[in-house]
C-alpha cells in the first residue's frame, strides 16, 4: 500500500478509497494487504482531489475500489478479490447461524446502548469521523434495516439506510424503542426469508446469494457493536454485558477497530 498521490493516478493502478471510522473500508484495506495488492490508500476525509473525484463519477459513498475506468462497490470481499486478480477461500459459517449470531450482537448493543451517559451522546468517537456516539448506535441498527430492504425488493441500495442520519433519535431511549423495533422486524424476516441463503439477490453492487449479505450484515453489525463496546470502555463504564469474543469465531471480522 502506498499514499495517496498528487499527481495524475496512473490507470495500471489500483486505488481505494476510503474513510475513517467505516467498517467494511478497514475490513478491505486488510483484505488488500493480506494478498500483497499494491494500491493508492485515498482517504477522502483528507484528500479533496479524491473527494471530487468520486463526485464527478458519480459515487456517493465508501469504500470503492478503482483502477483506470474500472470501479468497484467493494461490498463482496469475493468481488474484491475477482477484481484484483486473486482468489479468496471462503468457508461460511451457516445461514441460521450467522442469523443467531446477528442477533446476538443486535441484543448485546441493546445492552450496551442502555448504559451510554446521555451527556456524551454527542461526543465523536475518532476525531476524523463525523460520526457521534449517537450516529453509531443506532447505525448498528441501519445495517440490518438495509439489508431486510435489499433482499425483499424495497430498495436496491442498503445506503439507503446505512448513510442515513436520523435526527428524531436524539435520546438513549429512543434509540433503544428504534433498536429494540428492528430487532423484532429482524425476526419475522428471517422466519420468511430464504434458509439456506441461496436466493439471489438484486443489489447496487450486483447480484449476491442472500447467504453472502447475511454474513456481511452480520459481520458489520458486530465490528460496530464492538467499536460501541470500546467507545464505553473509554469512557470508564463497567459493561454490564461485554460482548463474547467467541462470537467473532468464523466471521471475516476486521483486526483494526476504527482505522
Amino acid at each position: 500500500m502506498t499514499a495517496s498521490r498528487a499527481q495524475a493516478p496512473s490507470a495500471d493502478r489500483f486505488r481505494f478509497f476510503w474513510q475513517p471510522g467505516c467498517s467494511s473500508c478497514v475490513r478491505v484495506k486488510e483484505l488488500l494487504t493480506e494478498m500483497a495488492v499494491d494500491f493508492d490508500s485515498v482517504n477522502i476525509l483528507d484528500d479533496e482531489e479524491g473527494l471530487a473525484e468520486l463526485t464527478r463519477r458519480g459515487i456517493r459513498a465508501v469504500p470503492v475500489l478503482i483502477k483506470g475506468d474500472e470501479i468497484l462497490f467493494t461490498q463482496s470481499l469475493e468481488d474484491v478479490a475477482k477484481f484484483v486478480g486473486k482468489t479468496r477461500d471462503v468457508q461460511r459459517l451457516a445461514p441460521a447461524v450467522l442469523y443467531e449470531r446477528w442477533q446476538y450482537f443486535l441484543d448485546t448493543a441493546l445492552g450496551l446502548i442502555a448504559q451510554i451517559p446521555p451527556e456524551r451522546l454527542q461526543e465523536f468517537p475518532i476525531a476524523r469521523r463525523p460520526r457521534t456516539v449517537c450516529n453509531l448506535a443506532y447505525h448498528i441498527f441501519q445495517v440490518p434495516e438495509g439489508v431486510m430492504a435489499m433482499t425483499e425488493g424495497r430498495t436496491l441500495d442498503s445506503r439507503d439506510y446505512d448513510n442515513a442520519i436520523y435526527d428524531h433519535l436524539t435520546t438513549v431511549e429512543q434509540i433503544l424503542d428504534f433498536g429494540r423495533g428492528v430487532v423484532e422486524q429482524h425476526r419475522q424476516w428471517w422466519a420468511r426469508s430464504d434458509q439456506t441463503g441461496q436466493k439471489l439477490i438484486a443489489t447496487y453492487y450486483g447480484e449476491q446469494p442472500l447467504h453472502q449479505i447475511l454474513e456481511r450484515g452480520t459481520w458489520h453489525s458486530a465490528q460496530h457493536t464492538r467499536q460501541l463496546n470500546h467507545v464505553l470502555d473509554g469512557f470508564g463504564v463497567a459493561v454490564a454485558r461485554p460482548i463474547d469474543p467467541g462470537a467473532y469465531d468464523g466471521l471475516p471480522m476486521p483486526k483494526a477497530l476504527w482505522a
